[in-house]
C-alpha cells in the first residue's frame, strides 16, 4: 500500500490481520495487570540499558514546534466503536524523537496498535521518505467533556514521562511527570521515558480509563498504573514501582513542571506589556503537622533551589491565581484558564522534602519551575520502591485550602535607599472572610539569615475584604533571606504560612 493512499483500513482491522498472519499467541487480557508490568520493570533493571539512539527521518527531526503541531491524527482510535473514550496518537519528531510501543488490552487479548501513516494529516508540510512503521511518540485521550456528544481532548502523554491534563473548560498548563532524576544538578538531569504503553479499553458507559506504562532509562526502570477520571476536574490515580539500576543524586517523586515568567511584582518583565504571564503563581504545601505553607513563585536571575523538610506530607501542588482575564490580558494565552495541580500522597510517605527549583527565563514557552518530593531515604539499586498518589488538575479550589491564603505578593525597592526592598503580602479568604476590619488581627513577619526589617505594618481593605502586610527588608550583604509571615487573631493562626526567598537588592534593579 502506498504511504499516502486514501484507502483507509482501521487500526482494529490491521490488529486482527496481524494476529492471523503472525500466528503469535498473545497474552490473555485476564492475565494482565500492574503485577505483570512490575515484573517487566524488575527484569529490565537487571539487563544492560539499550543506548541505541532512535532513528528518525530528517524531515521529522528538523521540525520546529509549530511545524510539529501541524501533524494531527485525524482518525481517532475507538471512534468507530462503543467506547466512551477515544485515542489520538503523536508521530515521533521535533523534541519527541523516541518512539514507544503502544498496545491495547481488550476482548481477552493484548495486541500492539499498528502504525498507519494515512491516519495523520500533515497540514501544509510536505512529508518525505517516511517509513510505514514509524511508530508513535505518545497519545492523548478524548472524552465528551465540554461539548457532548462531541469528544474533547483532556489528557496528553508526550515526551519522556511527561503528561498534562485539564478539567472542563480549561486549557493545558502545568505538566506532571512519572519521575524526575537529578534536576538542576551539576552532573545534568536524566530523563527516563515510557518505552511501552498499554491502553485498557473501557467498557461502554465507563467514566474512567486505565493506562499502564513501562519506564526505562540509564539509571531507573519502573511500572506505572494511571487510572484517569475526566470531569470538572481531571483526577489521575497513580501507582508506581521503581527499580534503580544505580544510585542517583536526587530521586524526584510526583514531579510537576510549570512556567512563571513574571507577575504580581515578581520576575523580570523584559519589556513584556502584559501584567502577568505564568502557568502557576505559587507552590502550596500541607505538612503532616497541620501547617499549610504558601511560597510565591519567582523568575530569579540565577538557578534557585528551595527545600522544605516534611514528615507524612498531606499534599503539595502548584496553584494558579488569580482567575480573571484582566490579571493577564492574554487573548491567545488565556492564563486564567490554566489548571492548578495538587498531589495527594496515598499512604505514609514518611520523611523527606518538597523541593522547588526555579530557573531564570525570558521565554514564556519554557517551563522553568520544577516541584517534587525527595524521600529522606533512597531505595538501594535492584530493590523495589513502591508508592502511590493522586493528582488533581483543577481551576476551582473547592475548599482545598482550609485557612485564609496569601493571594498576592509584590516586591519593590526604596528609590532613595535601594538596598531596602519593599515586601507586600495580601491575605484573604478562609475565616478572614467573616471578620470585620475592626478585629485585632496581628501580623507575624520574620526575616532570617541576618536580614533587617523596618516599617512593618498591617492594613485592612474593605474593597475586596483583605489584609495587607507591608515591610521593608534589607538582606545581609549578598546573602538571600528566608522570609516568613502569617496572621493570627487572639493567638489563633488564621492563615497559611507565607514564605519567600528574598534575593539581595541589585542596586534598585
Amino acid at each position: 500500500m502506498n504511504h499516502f493512499s486514501c484507502f483507509l483500513v482501521s487500526r482494529q482491522v490491521l490488529m486482527g490481520l496481524a494476529l492471523i498472519v503472525s500466528g503469535t499467541a498473545f497474552a490473555q487480557a485476564s492475565d494482565f495487570g500492574f503485577a505483570q508490568v512490575e515484573a517487566r520493570a524488575r527484569s529490565l533493571a537487571h539487563e544492560a540499558y539499550d543506548a541505541t539512539p532512535p532513528k528518525l527521518p530528517a524531515f521529522l527531526k528538523d521540525l520546529d514546534p509549530a511545524q510539529y503541531a501541524q501533524i494531527q491524527d485525524i482518525h481517532p482510535y475507538w471512534s468507530d466503536s462503543d467506547s466512551p473514550f477515544q485515542v489520538q496518537f503523536y508521530v515521533p519528531g521535533s523534541y519527541f524523537p523516541r518512539p514507544e510501543k503502544i498496545s491495547v488490552v481488550a476482548d481477552g487479548s493484548i495486541s500492539p496498535i499498528p502504525f498507519q501513516l494515512q491516519d495523520f494529516s500533515f497540514g501544509n508540510l510536505h512529508p518525505q521518505d517516511l517509513p510505514s512503521d514509524l511508530g508513535y511518540a505518545g497519545f492523548r485521550l478524548l472524552y465528551p467533556l465540554n461539548t457532548p456528544p462531541n469528544y474533547n481532548e483532556f489528557i496528553s502523554f508526550l515526551g519522556a514521562t511527561y503528561f498534562r491534563a485539564v478539567g472542563k473548560d480549561a486549557i493545558y498548563g502545568t505538566s506532571a511527570r512519572g519521575i524526575g532524576i537529578d534536576t538542576a544538578q551539576p552532573s545534568g538531569e536524566i530523563f527516563p521515558y515510557f518505552r511501552h504503553i498499554w491502553l485498557e479499553k473501557p467498557a461502554p458507559g465507563a467514566t474512567q480509563m486505565t493506562v499502564y506504562a513501562l519506564m526505562d532509562s540509564t539509571v531507573v526502570t519502573g511500572a506505572y498504573r494511571f487510572v484517569i477520571h475526566p470531569g470538572t476536574d481531571c483526577v489521575v490515580d497513580v501507582e508506581a514501582t521503581i527499580y534503580l539500576r544505580k544510585p542517583v543524586q536526587v530521586l524526584e517523586l510526583a514531579p510537576l513542571t510549570s512556567m512563571f515568567w513574571h507577575g504580581h511584582g515578581r520576575g523580570v518583565r523584559a519589556g513584556d506589556w502584559h501584567p502577568a504571564q505564568h502557568d502557576s503563581s505559587e507552590l502550596v504545601m500541607a505538612n503532616g503537622n497541620g501547617e499549610w505553607i504558601s511560597r510565591p513563585l519567582d523568575n530569579p536571575l540565577q538557578i534557585q533551589t528551595t527545600s522544605y523538610d516534611m514528615q507524612q506530607p498531606q499534599g503539595f501542588g502548584l496553584l494558579q491565581q488569580p482567575r480573571d482575564f484582566a490579571a493577564y490580558q492574554g487573548i491567545d494565552t488565556q492564563y486564567q484558564r490554566r489548571p492548578s495541580v495538587w498531589v495527594s500522597p496515598v499512604g505514609d510517605w514518611g520523611k523527606g522534602q518538597v523541593r522547588l527549583v526555579e530557573l531564570p527565563t525570558n521565554n514564556p514557552d519554557m517551563d522553568n519551575i520544577d516541584v517534587f518530593w525527595v524521600p529522606a531515604t533512597q531505595p538501594q539499586p535492584g530493590t523495589a520502591y513502591h508508592y502511590a498518589y493522586q493528582l488533581r488538575f483543577f481551576n476551582s479550589q473547592h475548599g482545598l485550602i482550609p485557612l485564609a491564603h496569601p493571594t498576592a505578593t509584590y516586591l519593590g525597592y526604596d528609590v532613595k535607599e535601594p538596598e531596602w526592598q519593599h515586601v507586600v503580602i495580601d491575605f484573604s479568604g478562609g475565616a478572614l472572610t467573616r471578620l470585620p476590619g475592626s478585629m485585632p488581627v496581628q501580623a507575624h513577619f520574620s526575616a532570617a539569615d541576618g536580614a533587617q526589617v523596618r516599617a512593618q505594618k498591617l492594613e485592612y481593605s474593605s474593597n475586596g475584604h483583605f489584609w495587607r502586610l507591608l515591610a521593608d527588608v534589607k538582606t545581609a550583604g549578598q546573602t538571600p533571606s528566608n522570609l516568613r509571615a502569617y496572621l493570627t487573631l487572639d493567638g489563633q493562626v488564621m492563615t497559611d504560612t507565607w514564605t519567600f526567598l528574598l534575593q539581595p537588592a541589585k542596586g534598585g534593579h
